[in-house]
């Protein structure tokens, strides 16, 4: 009986611990389960919060980021700049009124326009020192005219921009001052205006054929400067900056006198003289300020010639042969220098 009853109490023990056994895998397999199925909800309400903030996102996409705006179109500092021949007597240029977005404007807007100076200031003192005879200038309102300050940008548009004409007569506009045209917008009938883009400074620079302001124009010099006095004699080299006055008139300092970033109005009224290049290509001198100067007639010298060929490439040069002398700090005049030389217009890429 006692081997019976503990057979049968193993046979007890081995089922409990094979139930016990049974019990723990069941519960890690319900764990496992319950795992997946968590982590299968958990992807689905994340699939969801993904749709839903991707659809709010491209809702929000186009109504802010493609929305219609009205700008002015201008570069740095609000600047747009366009050069006016002197060939001409009152050439027009124009800037413009753009609508962004990706569509086009589905509805006619009215911009209305008006002048306003508040970028100037901070142009100048960005750009200046408190030195004042350098700041830029507003173009006197005789010299140019912009016909209307309404501007009509049409529905569904080829292009969204309007081009706005604005004439200006340029002769006797200097080379050494910034000139601007203010103008900002004042309000529009539909749409928002881009707040950084509503008003800008429309500069008016001057140019003819030999030389512009919107960019400084260079010629190459090569020659020689003789002291009438002395006899010494220099060699001259390196780059000129030639500036546009008259439809057929220049400005340069003369012989070896650099101009450059320091160079004041003194120096300017000191030592530049005027190039006149008439009908036929011949040249002829004047003075800008104090100095004097006189042509002297040489072979082959005082004439322009566009067309002077390098192998394959055409150059534009000035052939000048003249005198000059300077005024003193004193009022006495220096000794008069011969010069020769051959200036060659360095082109723009």
């Amino acid at each position: 009986m006692k081997y019976g009853r503990r057979l049968r109490w193993i046979k007890i023990r081995d089922g409990r611990i094979k139930n016990e056994e049974l019990r723990i895998k069941n519960e890690e397999y319900m764990k496992s389960v319950m795992k997946i199925s968590n982590t299968a909800h958990v992807g689905v309400v994340m699939l969801c919060l993904v749709c839903f903030t991707a659809c709010d996102s491209d809702k929000i996409y186009q109504e802010e980021q493609y929305k219609n705006v009205v700008y002015l179109l201008s570069g740095s500092e609000n600047v747009y700049t366009e050069g006016y021949t002197l060939n001409e007597t009152e050439p027009v240029r124009y800037f413009s009124v753009g609508i962004g977005g990706t569509n086009p404007n589905e509805d006619e807007i009215t911009v209305t326009l008006v002048p306003d100076d508040v970028l100037l200031n901070q142009y100048n003192s960005s750009n200046f020192d408190i030195d004042e005879s350098k700041f830029a200038r507003l173009l006197p309102a005789n010299r140019y005219e912009i016909e209307s300050y309404t501007v009509t940008i049409p529905a569904q548009p080829e292009d969204q921009y309007v081009k706005v004409p604005v004439r200006v007569r340029p002769r006797g506009l200097s080379p050494d001052t910034i000139y601007f045209i203010p103008i900002a917008i004042k309000s529009v009938s539909r749409y928002e205006v881009n707040q950084d883009k509503y008003n800008m400074l429309y500069r008016v620079t001057i140019e003819n054929d030999y030389a512009q302001q919107r960019v400084i124009t260079y010629y190459t010099k090569k020659g020689t400067e003789t002291n009438q006095s002395s006899g010494s004699f220099t060699i001259m080299s390196g780059a000129k900056i030639v500036q546009p006055l008259m439809k057929n008139m220049v400005r340069l300092f003369a012989g070896n006198y650099t101009q450059g970033q320091t160079t004041t109005v003194a120096d300017i009224h000191r030592y530049a003289i005027m190039v006149q290049i008439n009908d036929d290509n011949t040249i002829d001198f004047f003075p800008y300020g104090s100095i004097e100067v006189e042509k002297i007639e040489a072979k082959d010298y005082n004439i322009y010639d566009p067309k002077v060929k390098q192998g394959d490439l055409e150059y534009r040069v000035m052939y000048l042969s003249y005198r000059y002398r300077i005024l003193n700090s004193n009022g006495t005049r220096g000794a008069w220098m011969e010069t020769k030389e051959s200036l060659t217009r360095v082109e723009e890429n």
